[in-house]
């Protein structure tokens, strides 16, 4: 990521859980892939007094027995605008590649480790997807958690909002020029300030401009919000849903010893309709693909990765036996 266009670290820290036996050689290895404005890092932290993070989730299943050893790695892909999506873009960097080139084959010469398995959360789900359906020669597993997919229930609904936050900010170019002078007007999930940060994160990842590194098309026309179908279709081609029947996507996943999508039936942004349509979608073309649905809302990750944990180090676990 050296000379990425934003000139965000090129040299990152990547989270690792090995473990209780102290042994790795031959275990899986997971990739864990953080949601949007998260890292790596951060998942080794304990964030809430009464829940697991997802390594002490995933420690705690080990130490019962209810799963097998993996080792997890976990890494930074991080940018300026909050996240990478896990792909290569001209305007953010080449982060699919940093993964997948550089994070992977780091993992197995130090660890020694054997089969691959990449998951996440939100962002991060999309990501195991994306990852997943563009190098299948690297990974034998996936597993997505309220991954953003059926983009037009995700996204387009926050198209107006955005346009009208953009409007009053003078453009998209003051709006960041407020943003970077003083990031912490960054409010919560579910305020407008998050909603046009992430939006234009998006767009980083699925429209950047041609030939103008560091640059990229919103999705709708900045004077008067009608949606540019032009640049609407490049973001609905990266899209896990509609992927699914391009055939290189759908073989790269009927290569899969597992796929496994979740979703929780109060996701605040709709991303259990999408893990809905993205198994009728996968059942259509064959693809197989086991769909779960847990109580709860978008942010309540632990039954999810309980059930994705346990199934792909298993799946990853039992390709090894004779």
């Amino acid at each position: 990521m050296r000379d990425n266009p934003w000139g965000d670290p090129f040299v990152r820290d990547v989270a690792c859980y090995l473990p209780p036996s102290g042994t790795t050689d031959g275990l899986p290895l997971l990739v864990l892939l953080s949601g949007f404005t998260g890292a790596g890092w951060i998942e080794l932290e304990r964030t809430h007094p009464f829940q697991d993070g997802l390594i002490q989730l995933f420690d705690r299943l080990v130490r019962t027995g209810a799963c097998p050893e993996a080792v997890i790695v976990a890494p930074d892909c991080l940018t300026s605008l909050g996240g990478s999506q896990y792909v290569n873009s001209t305007a953010t960097g080449p982060y699919a590649d940093y993964v997948v080139r550089e994070v992977v084959p780091w993992a197995h010469e130090r660890f020694r480790t054997g089969r691959t398995g990449v998951l996440g959360q939100s962002s991060g789900g999309f990501g195991a997807l994306h990852l997943g359906m563009e190098f299948p020669d690297s990974f034998e597993a996936v597993g997505s958690s309220a991954g953003d997919m059926a983009f037009e229930y995700s996204y387009l609904s926050d198209f107006p909002r955005v346009f009208r936050a953009l409007r009053t900010a003078g453009g998209p170019e003051r709006w960041l020029e407020s943003f970077f002078t003083d990031p912490t007007q960054i409010r919560g999930p579910g305020d407008i300030s998050g909603t046009v940060l992430e939006l234009l994160a998006m767009a980083s990842c699925y429209s950047p401009t041609t030939g103008s590194p560091g640059s990229f098309d919103l999705p709708f026309d900045t004077d008067s919000g009608e949606l540019l179908p032009e640049v609407w279709s490049r973001w609905l081609a990266f899209d896990p849903v509609r992927r699914l029947a391009t055939p290189s996507a759908r073989t790269a996943l009927q290569r899969m010893r597992s796929v496994h999508v979740t979703g929780s039936d109060s996701d605040e942004f709709f991303l259990d309709v999408g893990a809905r349509t993205f198994a009728a979608e996968a059942a259509r073309w064959n693809v197989s693909v086991v769909h779960e649905e847990f109580a709860g809302g978008h942010f309540v990750r632990a039954p999810r990765f309980h059930a994705l944990f346990i199934r792909m180090v298993t799946a990853l676990v039992a390709a090894d036996r004779p």
